[in-house]
């Protein structure tokens, strides 16, 4: 049981630090550019973990080919969305925002893949619902009071595509859940890293986007992202394996509520305070989801 509890908070602190190195190379290199490195170097950091790791019981067939379609295409919408409004938002406000993925997810697994709703999942989904109302309601207010932050368009910009990137993630997770019987829960993420590169980089290059290999400066922080994201899956996937999904998944749901803290101490953001409340809201409401 420890052992689990450990590994849940392990997840959460490797996303929240992997946030962080996100923003960096987004607003380095800019968001498509640094999504695309981010990617290539997250998708072969996680397949020897994989091959370790992964247990494959159920056979791969051609219907695996549609679900890997479906599920690149919202990764492409999520990653490219998340990595956008890291570019242009600050992480206090817009990954509380983003972290509402749960609730799409939630809906899209109810609806679509036939799982049953839970009275804590209906309540978290309130928490998370109220708290981003809270966010959007407050967001240009606390924009336009402070000389330093970012202008109020840039703001809604960030917020809207973090908004986007929590629909994106609402489909991928179950979408990826639906994948590791076949591609076990690490291998799964390499694929589908694939079919993100594979249907988005076309279209970069048709609009002229620049995907050069970064600079020696911002490597750092292209492969901080990829391996702390890369992490938190490895983290949750040996917490499942010897602890309850129960214990260890709402643990692994903290990693917000780190983000926050950390964007507070050390990044200096200071949201109003109806902001932080809203934040709050949507982090404790991602963890009762998780419960």
């Amino acid at each position: 049981m420890w052992f689990g509890i450990i590994m849940g908070l392990l997840a959460s602190a490797s996303w929240a630090a992997a946030n962080v190195f996100l923003q960096r190379s987004s607003r380095a290199l800019g968001p498509f550019r640094a999504l695309v490195w981010t990617q290539v170097a997250g998708a072969l950091a996680v397949v020897p973990p994989a091959l370790m790791l992964d247990a494959r019981p159920a056979p791969t067939d051609l219907h695996l080919l549609g679900w890997i379609a479906f599920a690149g295409l919202a990764g492409v919408v999520a990653y490219v969305s998340m990595f956008w409004s890291y570019e242009r938002g600050r992480l206090a406000v817009v990954v509380p925002v983003l972290s509402s993925w749960s609730v799409i997810a939630a809906a899209f697994s109810i609806l679509v893949l036939g799982q049953r709703l839970r009275g804590n999942q209906l309540a978290g989904a309130a928490l998370v619902a109220a708290g981003v109302v809270v966010v959007s309601r407050f967001v240009q207010r606390d924009v336009t009071a402070g000389a330093s932050a970012l202008d109020a368009r840039r703001a809604r910009a960030a917020l809207l595509m973090a908004a986007a990137a929590a629909c994106g993630f609402g489909l991928l997770i179950p979408l990826i859940d639906r994948l590791a019987p076949a591609l076990g829960r690490l291998g799964a993420i390499p694929v589908v890293f694939a079919a993100d590169l594979v249907l988005g980089v076309p279209f970069a290059l048709a609009l002229r986007v620049d995907l050069r290999p970064p600079p020696r400066a911002a490597w750092p922080a292209v492969l901080g992202g990829a391996l702390f994201e890369t992490a938190g899956f490895v983290w949750i996937s040996l917490g499942v394996s010897r602890a309850p999904v129960a214990i260890v998944s709402p643990l692994a749901s903290l990693a917000s509520a780190f983000t926050v803290v950390f964007a507070w101490i050390v990044l200096g953001e200071r949201p109003a305070p109806a902001l932080f409340a809203g934040a709050g809201l949507v982090c404790a409401g991602v963890v009762v989801l998780a419960l």
